[in-house]
């Protein structure tokens, strides 16, 4: 009770000393930056009209996975299927992950997060697992 009585102090005495009223803001100076700023399109926008004209599903291609953040991810995530993603696989696989359990209860997830240790270790990349559309990337 002593700690959530001192928290809630701490808490207070912070939101008045932070008051408000004492910052001022420079509404020339940030006109002048807007009209100063470089207007640029949005790259992440999906071209819509090629995509509706195309009669195959969109999917994401991997460019060069950094092992490292692959096999922290699977340590961490791998239940649910998030480095799948991060190598470039079907869009629904988080799904087949965590609906299954992560594979058949975590076993699938452990086999991915030995195999991708392997292939960094031989080969130095997991270009061999990127863009893989099967469940069992290893098989």
């Amino acid at each position: 009770m002593k700690k959530i009585i001192a928290s809630l102090i701490a808490v207070f005495a912070i939101a008045i000393a932070a008051n408000a009223a004492e910052y001022a803001v420079n509404d020339d100076a940030i006109d002048t930056m807007i009209e100063n700023c470089i207007e640029v399109g949005n790259p992440l926008a999906l071209d819509m009209a090629a995509a509706s004209n195309s009669n195959s599903a969109v999917t994401v291609q991997a460019a060069g996975a950094n092992p490292a953040v692959v096999i922290v991810v699977t340590f961490f995530l791998g239940y649910f299927g998030v480095h799948r993603h991060i190598l470039g696989t079907n869009w629904y696989m988080w799904a087949l992950y965590t609906f299954t359990l992560g594979g058949i209860f975590g076993v699938v997830p452990l086999v991915d997060f030995i195999v991708e240790i392997v292939e960094t270790v031989d080969s130095g990349s997991l270009a061999k697992y990127e863009n893989n559309g099967s469940f069992f990337m290893w098989a």
